[in-house]
């Protein structure tokens, strides 16, 4: 590690003498930068002749500068090797608690949202409509949120209408404070990839477990995407492909994936397409098999409507229930969940929460989830929540033993 380091101090100095000319974009903010669209983010298989603009990015320089040999070491020790079951921390009658929030006397003491200064309130998202009033719209709350053992939020969430062609297309979205939250990726139990991990018998501990969302599509369906699951490549990993990575630092990020990021700096990872933000704008055009083409995400056939008719045979089939995820310059993920919604319009709803990149989810009303897991003082899980109310109410225990699909799990560290 200490040659990989030192092989890339001169590239570090020069990526960020060159980053400097970026910081003036990066003040911007996020209504000026949502009407910036970027119509040259490329898809994985795009045309070498595209590949100027993709030369070794001033994160990746970034990131194998700030972890040190002994701290990914120290991590590498801390880590179980494990799989997920949510019977491990609460008994059937607290876990399956889906009524209003529980007195006051099993569940942490709210403190003041402005008291939290290592997670502040994001600014509000002004609605593009008026009319009808929807309660809530554009304003980040930690009302009815997990909180963390001195009462600080830990997520914010809103709701918006971000889309001037369809305006009955709504996104909800959860903001995560990474600095004090922990991201694992796990492999569903039906992937083909489980058989590479399926000899560890240790379960993740849910003592401290804050929020599983959905991951990507599966496997059959993307396209030769790759997956990395506790530093061990489990599908091979494909240059220039939309990734969500998280490191064994702990931090997050959504990048385009580079074959000159040391796996031994990866905790997990997952693959899908291409970016649908970049530079803190809406992707629209991607370059596929060398040629310029719209950046919508569809699954062909497979996408369907809410009574579970295929979408294909739509003027506007692109109109489905999406998810997303997205990472801001303070590090932050931001999940959105997006019903009759298209890949643009859920992008842009992103960009207004300030993400400056961002990768497709899964897709269906079926495969969407965002559930929220409420702990008393003794981490007992004594409440269960959705950021959705049109998430399907039989979701909400999806992940007791564990699910078919890839997910993502938030932990409290």
């Amino acid at each position: 590690m200490d040659t990989i380091f030192k092989g890339l101090i001169v590239p570090a100095i020069l990526v960020a003498i060159f980053s400097v000319y970026s910081l003036g974009d990066e003040s911007k903010s996020s209504l000026e930068r949502h009407a910036r669209i970027n119509t040259q983010s490329a898809d994985y298989d795009r045309d070498a002749g595209f590949s100027e603009e993709y030369t070794l990015p001033a994160w990746l320089e970034d990131l194998l500068t700030r972890v040190p040999e002994e701290v990914a070491a120290e991590n590498l020790q801390k880590e179980p090797e494990s799989s997920i079951s949510t019977t491990q921390t609460a008994p059937p009658e607290e876990t399956a608690s889906q009524a209003g929030v529980p007195e006051a006397t099993t569940t942490r003491t709210e403190a003041s949202e402005e008291t939290n200064h290592l997670f502040s309130k994001p600014a509000d998202i002004p609605p593009l409509y008026t009319s009808p009033k929807l309660d809530g719209e554009g304003v980040w709350t930690a009302e009815d949120m997990p909180r963390a053992d001195n009462g600080t939020p830990l997520v914010y969430k809103t709701v918006y209408r971000p889309s001037e062609e369809f305006p009955t297309s709504t996104v909800y979205m959860a903001m995560f404070d990474m600095s004090r939250l922990r991201a694992r990726l796990f492999i569903g139990q039906t992937e083909p990839g489980i058989y590479q991990v399926s000899h560890r018998p240790e379960e993740e501990s849910l003592s401290k477990i804050v929020a599983i969302t959905n991951a990507m599509w599966m496997q059959q369906h993307a396209r030769g995407a790759g997956a990395i699951f506790r530093g061990q490549v489990i599908y091979p990993m494909v240059p220039g492909m939309a990734t969500l990575v998280i490191y064994r630092d702990d931090s997050v990020d959504v990048i385009e994936w580079t074959d000159e990021i040391p796996l031994s700096v990866v905790r997990d990872a997952r693959q899908l397409r291409h970016l649908i933000v970049k530079d803190g704008a809406v992707v629209e055009k991607i370059v596929k098999n060398g040629k310029i083409t719209d950046a919508e995400v569809g699954l062909g056939g497979f996408l369907i409507d809410d009574k579970g008719r295929s979408t294909m045979g739509n003027k506007f089939w692109f109109l489905a229930t999406r998810t997303a995820f997205g990472i801001r310059n303070d590090g932050n993920v931001v999940f959105a969940m997006g019903h009759h919604v298209s890949t643009r319009d859920l992008s842009k709803a992103l960009v207004l929460a300030g993400c400056k990149r961002a990768i497709h989810g899964d897709a269906n009303i079926h495969n969407t989830v965002c559930n929220f897991y409420f702990r008393n003082e003794e981490d007992k899980i004594v409440k269960r929540d959705r950021l959705s109310p049109e998430q399907l109410q039989y979701t909400m225990k999806r992940y007791d033993q564990g699910y078919a699909k890839d997910f993502f799990a938030f932990y409290e560290k």
